[in-house]
């Protein structure tokens, strides 16, 4: 009875795949990380200074560009440490190029393009709003307000010009 109990809970009418080895799973995580580490870091700190440009949250812009500047000098090293722990071969740039474009679906120079492009778009927006804060003369309070998001405009244009000239270099 029981035997014949235990064949039945092991026949399963569903199929359900298996989940794959330890060993596989380890070594796409690490080929993840290792594309957000040589690739990522860009993307964070461009999307830190386009918040800090916004006034969205002045902590979170630099926690990002905090984070992508430590993940720049200390990734690598983090995940040679975790591919020997976890026993796997180091992760290698061709892995890591097939795990970035699983992970986000785009080259990471096309993600940094559209990244570069939405903060030309933040840029602008901030110096105008800015002037227009700036030269209303109904309130002091608005023209620190405008001298302010003019400044922070100001602060990301020679980033994204660097993306604009990197791209033909």
């Amino acid at each position: 009875m029981v035997a014949s109990m235990g064949l039945l809970m092991l026949q399963t009418p569903f199929d359900i795949p298996a989940f794959p080895p330890w060993m596989e799973a380890a070594d796409l995580i690490l080929n993840v990380f290792f594309a957000l580490v040589i690739r990522g870091y860009l993307v964070l700190v461009l999307v830190g200074f386009m918040i800090y440009v916004t006034g969205i949250s002045d902590g979170l812009a630099k926690t990002l560009v905090i984070l992508g500047v430590v993940m720049y000098i200390a990734g690598p090293y983090f995940l040679g440490i975790l591919a020997y722990i976890a026993g796997v071969t180091p992760p290698t740039l061709e892995d890591a190029t097939v795990a970035w474009l699983g992970l986000f679906g785009m080259t990471d120079a096309e993600l940094i393009d559209v990244l570069v492009t939405l903060g030309d778009i933040i840029v602008a927006v901030a110096i105008l709003a800015g002037a227009i804060m700036y030269f209303t003369p109904l309130a002091g309070d608005l023209k620190t307000k405008g001298q302010s998001l003019i400044v922070r405009g100001l602060l990301l244009i020679p980033i994204l010009g660097f993306f604009h000239i990197a791209a033909w270099l």
